[in-house]
């Protein structure tokens, strides 16, 4: 816990002295300003939750992407990861501590939205069952944490983490259904989609804000935080894996 907690203490200090790595925020609302445009326009309010959402969640993906990809990158940069792997703390636990940083930072993305949309919209958006949505968001978090120690591990695999990094964007965003619910996608795809927990997410903090009560609260907070769980006990051995291997070639520059 240690370790982890240094590896968030250092994180925010760079996001600090760098708030370049916040450069997302000042995206975000281009997105929800398109989003909201179109259904409007097209006088389709039953899809304005939607596109209310949909910019939140993106920017819980994008921030931990960025954040990744910035991570490993850097660490490249300045030749760090071998002095990192010699030190005795645990180098996975301050790696989960770091991705973690971007996991509180994605928290931003929802209220600036909601704030977006009201000001300049007129949007206002009722929250029928506030105690689904904020577990929803907390197991959510969760599963991004997972996920992100896969990535972080994946893309130290490779020279160009940050090519894969894009790649992983646009994709996710259609699989999770964010702002096109899963139900209306080609019928092949959708057991992809069911291994998103994003699409699990979005869906269930769809149904929050719906006066009926939403079905099945447990299961699928339960498959959210099972697919997290998942993601963050594959990412631990694949870590540990890539850490291996880069002490038997004996860098880890490149791995």
């Amino acid at each position: 816990m240690t370790s982890f907690l240094a590896g968030m203490r250092i994180q925010f200090r760079l996001v600090r002295r760098q708030p370049d790595a916040l450069l997302t925020l000042c995206a975000l609302p281009f997105t929800a300003v398109i989003l909201l445009s179109i259904v409007i326009d097209a006088k389709r309010p039953d899809l304005v939750l939607n596109a209310v959402l949909a910019p939140a969640l993106i920017g819980l993906w994008v921030f931990s992407i960025s954040f990744v990809t910035d991570l490993i990158d850097d660490e490249r940069r300045l030749g760090t990861w071998e002095q990192a792997m010699a030190a005795p703390a645990a180098l996975h636990s301050v790696l989960a501590g770091k991705v973690s940083t971007a996991i509180v930072l994605g928290v931003l993305p929802l209220g600036e939205t909601w704030l977006l949309a009201k000001a300049f919209f007129g949007v206002t958006i009722t929250l029928q069952h506030p105690w689904v949505f904020l577990l929803t968001w907390l197991v959510s978090l969760g599963a991004m944490a997972g996920t992100s120690l896969v990535l972080v591990a994946a893309l130290l695999l490779s020279r160009n983490g940050s090519v894969y990094g894009n790649f992983l964007t646009f994709p996710i965003y259609l699989l999770s259904g964010v702002m096109v619910p899963v139900s209306y996608l080609p019928e092949f795809v959708r057991p992809i989609s069911s291994v998103v927990f994003l699409s699990w997410s979005a869906d269930l903090m769809r149904d929050a804000f719906g006066n009926a009560t939403p079905a099945n609260v447990i299961w699928r907070l339960a498959a959210i935080v099972g697919l997290g769980t998942a993601a963050a006990v594959g990412g631990r051995f694949l870590l540990g894996a890539v850490l291996r291997r880069g002490k038997e070639t004996g860098t880890m520059t490149y791995a």
